[in-house]
């Protein structure tokens, strides 16, 4: 893993980061998850192959990292109508939690957001919430 600076604004909006981006080589470490959510890291840091191949032996490294990445915008099968449903989708299932709190969570990647660019805040606030990768879970308890 190395430390990363903030990266450089691009125009149009190009340079935002997906918060719920997969383990891979160059993302970066946002926290891990634990029993009341991500903790997050204050420090921008990206995992290398190493990391990756560490990480995928022990179980989906989703489940226990939240990382970042480019967001690919309409590449994504999560992105309707210009924006990320993602964020849209667990603020509405958790409508009081995404008004509450005073401060907000430390963030690395806070500069370049998805979903802070896309509803501020109210989207920070819930992020801790949000595990990246549990289909695992899902086929287990619907099977």
């Amino acid at each position: 893993m190395n430390n990363a600076g903030p990266s450089t604004q691009m125009p149009n909006g190009h340079n935002k980061m997906c918060p719920s981006s997969h383990c891979s080589d160059g993302a970066i470490l946002l926290g891990v998850v634990g029993p009341q959510g991500v903790i997050y890291r204050e420090q921008r840091t990206r995992v290398d192959a190493a990391f990756v191949e560490a990480a995928s032996q022990i179980g989906n490294p989703e489940k226990r990292f939240r990382f970042a990445n480019k967001c690919v915008e309409c590449g994504c099968k999560q992105w309707a109508n210009g924006k990320c449903n993602v964020i849209e989708t667990v603020m509405g299932h958790y409508p009081d939690e995404s008004s509450q709190g005073s401060e907000l969570p430390k963030c690395s990647i806070r500069d370049t957001c998805r979903w802070f660019s896309q509803a501020g805040r109210a989207a920070c606030m819930i992020c801790p919430r949000i595990v990246t990768d549990c289909r695992e879970d899902i086929a287990q308890a619907s099977g």
